[in-house]
């Protein structure tokens, strides 16, 4: 085997391996990105105090039309129990009845608003209770199958690990340091295959001698225009 075949060999195992590296990262990427979970959970506490705030304000309506019912069936028991005969008395607790009854009538009015916010929250707590258990049940499912993906992309990395450390050690040190030179000054892209002529790297057009002399594979060749080593199969 050449040393360009070697070369091209290590590269197609290189640009395996990167892959297989990025799908890692990109896995451990979602498994640390929580953010519905996250969202989804303040929501819930967000609805839930105001929730809180709600019943709060529920109960304390609740007393104060209790306590004007209340006051109200006391000044009528008094007014209409004939204990009381003075007109003027009489009169001025007409109006004082009048005057409970309507601020009865207004807390009442603000309760049933009160009721019916709170009902709607209640709503939405269920909403979010249920969207939150989904989110979980989903994630939890997500995470078995990324961890399992993860763990078969590690062991193929692993054993394409070894199969490049094999065809490295076969490689001259002077040429395995221009190939990882010219994979870091080239995107990765170090051995470029010569096809109709071409270097497959920048695509340009190949002096013949350069095709001739590639394809005797006797010495390494780079292409003059973006230096690639090129391989001509």
């Amino acid at each position: 085997m050449t040393v360009v075949q070697q070369l091209y060999d290590l590269l197609a195992i290189d640009v395996e391996i990167e892959r297989f590296r990025k799908s890692i990262v990109s896995i451990d990427d979602t498994l640390v990105d929580n953010h519905l979970l996250l969202e989804t959970q303040r929501s819930l506490e967000e609805t839930q105090a105001t929730f809180r705030t709600q019943e709060t304000e529920r109960k304390d309506l609740e007393l104060t039309v209790e306590s004007f019912h209340d006051k109200g069936e006391q000044l009528e028991s008094k007014l209409y129990g004939g204990t009381v005969r003075n007109p003027r008395e009489l009169k001025d607790m007409q109006v004082e009845l009048n005057l409970l009854r309507e601020q009865e009538k207004q807390e009442e009015e603000s309760l049933l608003v009160a009721l019916g916010a709170a009902e709607e929250t209640e709503q939405s707590l269920g909403s979010l209770k249920s969207a939150l258990q989904e989110i979980q049940t989903a994630r939890k499912k997500e995470q078995k199958q990324l961890l399992e993906e993860k763990a078969h992309l590690e062991q193929d990395s692993a054993v394409l690990g070894e199969k490049r450390q094999g065809i490295s050690s076969l490689v001259d040190t002077v040429h395995l340091k221009l190939y990882d030179s010219l994979r870091s000054a080239r995107q990765g892209q170090a051995v470029a295959k010569i096809e109709r002529g071409m270097c497959q790297g920048c695509r340009i057009s190949l002096p013949t001698k350069v095709v001739q002399v590639a394809r005797t594979a006797q010495k390494l060749v780079q292409c003059p225009s973006c230096s690639r080593i090129l391989y001509a199969s």
